[in-house]
């Protein structure tokens, strides 16, 4: 699903002629982070051209200049194909034919102009041609692939809500909530609707996403006084509620819930077919609600092969879909004159993030529960663990992994009662806790340190998991790091992970051949390894009882 087409807007409200802003590539999932008023919704103003070519957009330039988008391509055979053809030759093109010349630019970079209505022009090309060839050039603007091709687009704006409503016969809502209360009266007073949809397809959901928070059991309609449709929810215990004495949290979840599940209903397509646009969804959302619908989101994406793209300046989205392979994080900064785009792929660039957005440490209370691991590679693996396990349970939704940094660990507690100025009370900063530490030592009944027992003793064996091996690699068997070292980096000897010895001792100790100093990368090497674990590695020590352990305290975390 990924659209690798880099996408540049210049001249465009925030967006200046030279560096403009954009995308290097789409995703399923695309957050776009920044400061209000940084140029978050020119971005979605760029997608929704792309899908309909409004005339709003060609009228808002920047400078007395209009908008231009720029896209860039990379050819492959069938664009070469479909213009240098194999049965002409000659035109001063040197080679037996146009389609022998047209083959030294498969794997080039091709940019073209996109004006609207499919209407695109030549802007350039990363490789040399002769002047015969120009014709041809031109028209490979035409023979290429355009992102969003046969798609509708749908968006939330962040200005919305739902409000009693006079009946009228149209189902439509719009991107702020207008038409919502009266497509859902419609579809449950209508004999010839299915009001199924509404009373138990969609209630379904927006319980799958509310809980444990509330329950509804019953969605319906009534008229109020003033000749108006008027949403009400009912409870297990028959409370009714209308929907204008609730939050707006709630509305903001209906109306999405109304665009993922109603919409594509009335108008009779395929979630596919979508692009959606989510402007701002955690306005008035409790971070726990926020992760639950974003969890939700993501879900949808990837059942339904939907492209979203979800402004927003919530610390919660980086949780949610910091790690996830199909989403990537769009940083928006303006410096007061024009806005710039940045694609965030490193810890760095999620540092700037949170900068930005004027973010603190503290915002760690709102987590679910903290698993305190040594470092990077300790979380890979316990990733990796629990998805086999249970692979429902989430890292930004259910909880998070947070590094203490052995030797840091001396400076550590646990215990609420010892507030020494040089001891850091973990527990102050989330209650529901759980750490893992290495073992060390070389005998596997090596006599734990004072700073392992006091952290124990502080926290409770039952959250507390001291690695049995040497250090927490040693969970790692011998087949699965016998394929990785032949997967990843072409050696071909059998590893002994012998238990009481480090890791990097270990690979060292299967040849003299491998080079290979696992301390020096430890965090590139474990999201390797990981790759390659499976249910039937996990036999090894007590790793199996541990990771049980672990599972059912995040489990009571989150109720």
């Amino acid at each position: 699903m990924t659209i690798n087409n880099n996408i540049i807007v210049k001249n465009y409200k925030c967006f200046d002629s030279i560096e403009g802003g954009g995308f290097d590539k789409i995703l399923p999932i695309n957050l776009i982070i920044g400061k209000n008023n940084s140029g978050k919704s020119s971005l979605i103003d760029l997608i929704q051209f792309l899908i309909d070519s409004n005339d709003t957009f060609k009228k808002t330039g920047r400078d007395s200049k209009a908008p231009e988008i720029l896209i860039e391509h990379t050819l492959n055979e069938s664009n070469i194909s479909r213009v240098f053809l194999s049965g002409r030759s000659g035109g001063g093109i040197p080679a037996r034919n146009f389609f022998e010349y047209g083959k030294r630019f498969i794997g080039k970079k091709y940019t073209y102009r996109y004006t609207g209505e499919n209407q695109k022009s030549f802007v350039s090309l990363d490789a040399e041609f002769v002047n015969q060839a120009q014709q041809m050039i031109n028209g490979l603007a035409d023979s290429v692939e355009f992102p969003f091709t046969g798609k509708s687009f749908c968006n939330i704006s962040a200005e919305r809500d739902v409000n009693p409503e006079q009946s009228n016969a149209e189902l439509k809502f719009s991107s702020n909530g207008i038409g919502a209360t009266n497509t859902i009266q419609q579809i449950l007073n209508k004999t010839d609707k299915n009001s199924s949809l509404i009373e138990k397809e969609l209630l379904e959901e927006l319980n799958i996403i509310i809980n444990p928070d509330i329950c509804f059991t019953r969605i319906l309609v009534q008229l109020d006084d003033q000749n108006k449709w008027e949403l009400f929810f009912e409870d297990a215990n028959q409370k009714r509620i209308s929907l204008s004495k609730m939050g707006s949290g709630i509305k903001t979840v209906l109306l999405v819930l109304l665009n993922l599940i109603v919409r594509p209903q009335i108008e009779n397509k395929n979630p596919s077919s979508y692009v959606f646009a989510f402007e701002e969804l955690e306005n008035n959302l409790h971070p726990s609600l926020q992760r639950r619908l974003y969890n939700y989101i993501k879900i949808y994406s990837k059942k339904h092969s939907t492209y979203f793209f979800l402004t927003t300046h919530s610390n919660v989205v980086i949780d949610s879909f910091g790690t996830d392979k199909n989403s990537q994080l769009i940083h928006v900064s303006n410096d007061g004159d024009k806005s710039i785009t940045k694609t965030v792929l490193s810890y760095s660039g999620t540092k700037h993030i949170l900068n930005d957005l004027g973010l603190k440490a503290s915002d760690i209370l709102q987590s679910n529960g903290i698993i305190w691991v040594e470092g990077p590679s300790d979380r890979h693996f316990i990733n990796k663990w629990i998805e086999i396990l249970s692979p429902e349970l989430q890292e930004g939704l259910n909880y998070v992994i947070m590094f203490y940094g052995g030797r840091l660990l001396s400076n550590l507690s646990f215990d609420f009662e010892w507030l020494k100025k040089e001891v850091i009370p973990l527990l102050k900063i989330n209650h529901n806790a759980y750490v893992v530490i290495d073992r060390d030592g070389k005998m596997i009944n090596t006599k734990l340190n004072e700073t392992k027992i006091r952290i124990q003793d502080e926290i409770g064996e039952n959250r507390c998991w001291i690695t049995k091996g040497r250090e927490i690699e040693n969970y790692l068997s011998d087949k699965i790091l016998s394929v990785w070292l032949k997967e990843k980096h072409k050696y071909q000897f059998e590893i002994s992970n012998d238990k009481n010895t480090k890791l990097e001792e270990n690979i060292l100790n299967a040849s003299d051949k491998i080079k290979l100093k696992y301390n020096l990368n430890k965090t590139i090497y474990s999201s390797e390894i990981s790759e390659y674990i499976d249910a039937d590695s996990i036999d090894v020590l007590d790793l199996k009882q541990r990771l049980n352990e672990l599972i059912d305290v995040i489990k009571d975390w989150n109720k």
